[in-house]
């Protein structure tokens, strides 16, 4: 029994974190799109606009998290003036 805890790969917890991050974005991003097509079945357009823009961002959060905040670093910075 000792032998089989101690080749137990110990892990940060990254791995986790990913996946929590990209399922419940997912999700998100999914209750978005679906909250959209019902403004667009409503005909309000610039609700419509809104919650797909956020769909958008939320998709880029999850699948270029990076990508996502040197953006938003890059934006902070502009803001600031540094």
């Amino acid at each position: 029994m000792h032998h089989i805890v101690t080749a137990a790969d110990l892990t940060t917890g990254a791995e986790l974190k990913n996946w929590i991050l990209t399922v419940t974005g997912n999700v998100f991003a999914a209750f978005l799109g679906i909250r959209a097509v019902g403004a667009f079945m409503k005909d309000d357009y610039g609700k419509m606009a809104t919650l797909f823009l956020l769909a958008v961002f939320v998709g880029a959060a999850v699948w270029f998290p990076d990508q996502v905040k040197d953006l938003l670093q890059a934006v902070w910075r502009k803001v600031v003036g540094a």
